[in-house]
């Protein structure tokens, strides 16, 4: 009885370290790959943003043509490329297995630079986790990984291509094992999803991409403030509030939108048109990334902040 205890006891040792071994070398790969790939995205939409002053006029006056080609570029080469992205990486691995076409990696990138090029508003974190989680599944493609371990791969690739494109491994690979169960964490795939948005990370930085790190230190106070805390509290509230309406408002404008039996690409101009409108009243902070508006409310120095107005998250 001793003997045998002892054999299933080494075999089971035996099969965990090959399980462990396989996936720190499978997801630093992996990680390697899409941070070359997502660096590769992130350099062309830093060149595209700064090819803006060549421009003899405003560039989001090109808004209107350029969601008619991204319109195109999507329905002709990947459907599955139409939108945030983030919702179609849960999908895929939820319904797919994982199972991502590859034409979405260059449409998706095209797409994106264009958009942001004019001016729209789409983030890089959705398709930063698409593209990773594209590279992946065709990597298991090529290599014939089982339904289990692409799935797997595939998570790990969420994990790189969101940690390439924010410089936060640790906040990529907690986002990408949550995406396989919403809320909760699966900690089979936990490491090797910290191992890819490391290598990935390492990859960007080592590949040359500068990230942005604002100092959140200038408030130093460690004393038990409960009036502090409430207000946190009631923040943490009506932060919550803001982004169930964005996230309603855009499911339900898509839909309506969805609707309306007009042509596509005669509904692409004219949402660009509006908001080339809008731009020409509000001005141009509202649009692209929003990056500047992020920077000058957390600015701790009061001499190079500007002021952000109130209404400023409704436009």
């Amino acid at each position: 009885m001793g003997l045998y205890m002892i054999q299933k006891h080494i075999t089971e040792q035996t099969a965990i370290l090959f399980s462990v071994t396989k996936w720190v070398f499978l997801s630093s790969v992996v990680g390697i790959i899409i941070g070359a790939v997502v660096t590769f995205f992130l350099n062309i939409l830093e060149y595209s943003e700064v090819s803006r002053s060549f421009l003899p006029f405003n560039y989001y006056y090109l808004l209107p043509f350029a969601l008619m080609f991204t319109v195109w570029l999507v329905n002709t080469f990947a459907p599955s490329a139409e939108g945030h992205g983030t919702e179609k990486v849960i999908a895929a691995v939820h319904r797919n297995d994982g199972k991502i076409n590859v034409s979405v990696i260059p449409v998706k990138l095209l797409a994106t630079v264009v958009s942001i090029f004019a001016g729209a508003s789409v983030g890089k974190e959705g398709p930063g986790a698409q593209i990773g989680a594209g590279v992946s599944s065709a990597l298991s493609e090529l290599f014939h990984f089982s339904k289990q371990d692409r799935k797997k791969l595939v998570i790990c690739g969420i994990s790189a291509g969101f940690a390439t494109v924010f410089g936060t491994p640790v906040a990529g690979a907690i986002f990408g094992v949550e995406v396989l169960i919403i809320g909760v964490i699966l900690y089979d795939v936990l490491l090797p999803s910290f191992i890819a948005g490391f290598a990935a990370f390492t990859t960007a930085q080592f590949l040359g991409i500068k990230y942005t790190y604002y100092n959140l230190h200038f408030y130093q106070s460690i004393s038990l403030d409960m009036f502090l805390i409430a207000k946190v509290v009631l923040a943490a509230f009506f932060f919550g509030f803001v982004s169930d309406i964005v996230i309603t408002a855009v499911s339900h404008t898509a839909k309506i939108i969805k609707d309306i039996k007009l042509n596509t690409y005669l509904k692409a101009f004219g949402g660009g048109l509006l908001i080339v409108i809008l731009t020409l009243i509000f001005g141009e902070d509202y649009i692209g990334l929003g990056l500047g508006i992020i920077h000058n409310t957390i600015n701790p120095d009061p001499l190079y902040s500007v002021d952000v107005h109130w209404y400023t998250f409704l436009l």
